[in-house]
């Protein structure tokens, strides 16, 4: 194996988790490192090629961030990031779990693709800004600057603060469930708070909201009216992006829901529907255990 080859096999697993930080999107992020792989077996001297891969993977990234950002003007709804089984992902990825929670994911998104990379290289692979600058042509000032500016902007907001106690995502999820099913309306009220989002991602594919869904008592309208008309089956937990979510079966096509919540209670809902962005999730997520 040449020392490209060697590289290329250790690296290529942060470089996903990087890309898809990046991007929202795990089919996406496989494209880009492949990409990458194809010019890295051009080159022939390098001094450093896991920094330039990162250098590469990043810009590539951007490009394409930029590109989907476009396309995204024509998406049928709201568009949500692509959920991925945490039993597919990694070890390297899911070790490092800063910013992959489909919540964070979420957040980012309205992030310009440059900053949302400058931010991704800093807080969730803690690059050096000297070589952040390098991947996205920027002073070690700015760098510092985005990251300080965007760390302010998503305080208070991180869906993260119980990143080490996945079991409160399972309890809140398990009992709104609970709530809904059974048409306890006080009790989901409980749990909802009064600034609530819900977004549905159908994409065009299934039948969705077209537009978030705010506060409680319409978040909880729209929910009891889906659970009324269709029967469902399950719901299954499943463990996704490193936390947990439940899958429903119903005969208007699969479901995912994750949560977001501020520690308390519920501060949003995904509900995830387009099959196209369930294929690195469908049948195929772990019964969630709580990891140690």
């Amino acid at each position: 194996m040449t020392l490209h080859a060697q590289v290329w096999t250790r690296e290529r697993p942060r470089l996903i988790g990087l890309a898809y930080r990046i991007l929202g999107s795990w089919q996406d992020a496989e494209d880009v490192v492949s990409q990458a792989w194809t010019r890295l077996a051009g080159q022939n001297d390098l001094d450093h090629p896991a920094a330039w891969l990162t250098t590469v993977v990043t810009r590539l990234a951007i490009d394409e961030a930029r590109r989907e950002r476009r396309r995204r003007e024509t998406y049928v709804g709201p568009w949500l990031p692509e959920p991925v089984a945490t039993a597919r992902l990694p070890e390297e990825v899911v070790e490092t779990r800063a910013l992959l929670g489909l919540a964070m994911l979420r957040l980012m998104e309205a992030l310009e693709p440059e900053d949302r990379a400058i931010f991704v290289l800093r807080e969730a692979f803690d690059v050096p800004y000297a070589q952040i600058a390098d991947c996205v042509g920027r002073s070690p000032a700015a760098c510092r600057q985005v990251v300080a500016r965007t760390r302010a902007r998503l305080a208070g907001h991180s869906p993260d603060r119980r990143a080490d106690d996945p079991q409160f995502d399972l309890r809140l999820l398990t009992a709104l469930t609970a709530a809904v099913v059974s048409g306890d309306v006080a009790e989901a009220t409980r749990l909802v708070s009064d600034d609530c989002v819900l977004w549905t991602d159908g994409g065009g594919a299934t039948k969705a909201a077209l537009r978030p869904i705010h506060g409680p008592d319409k978040i909880l309208r729209f929910l009891l009216a889906i659970t009324a008309r269709a029967a469902v089956e399950g719901p299954r937990v499943l463990d996704v992006n490193g936390r947990p979510a439940l899958w429903f079966r119903s005969g208007v096509g699969d479901r995912l829901v994750a949560l977001e919540h501020d520690g308390r209670r519920i501060t949003a809902i995904q509900i995830h529907g387009n099959p196209a962005k369930l294929t690195f999730v469908h049948e195929r997520g772990l019964e969630h255990q709580s990891r140690k």
